[in-house]
């Protein structure tokens, strides 16, 4: 199966990578090395399934996507892990309550500010992801065609 003309573990395994390196502590202040490591590891991945596909552009896609579903991913991890240790939801007793806070998650905010302050935050994602992502992906084209 193809996602947009890439071969889905390439984009699976950047975005894991990119999700991995935002989750350590303190990283999220410091993106610059999630945001080159996912994509790099999601163009290896990708380049060594398919290593017919060499072509910049798809390193580029490869590398926003890696870098921005990744981010998006780490955030949602670490919202859902908040709420688990706050509202003790690994408690056999309140385990019900865990579906519907994970599908009301993003729906409802506090206030209208929070919303648009959600919105920014996906639309500064999107510019960084392609602003550092996509050149990391058409580095790992350059590296990894090589071989």
């Amino acid at each position: 199966m193809k996602f947009l003309g890439l071969g889905q573990k390439g984009v699976y395994v950047g975005a894991l990578v990119t999700a991995m390196v935002l989750l350590v502590p303190l990283s999220a202040w410091v993106f610059f090395p999630a945001f080159v490591l996912g994509p790099l590891a999601g163009v290896c991945v990708a380049l060594r399934s398919e290593p017919s596909t060499r072509d910049l552009r798809l390193g580029a896609q490869l590398g926003f996507y890696s870098a921005f579903y990744g981010s998006i991913g780490a955030i949602a991890v670490q919202n859902i892990a908040t709420r688990l240790v706050t509202e003790e939801l690994w408690r056999f007793e309140k385990l019900y309550l865990l579906p519907p806070m994970i599908a009301e998650m993003g729906i409802h905010t506090d206030s209208p500010a929070a919303w648009y302050l959600w919105s920014a935050q996906l639309a500064l994602i999107a510019v960084f992801a392609g602003a550092i992502g996509s050149p990391a992906g058409v580095l790992g084209v350059h590296i990894w065609s090589r071989e």
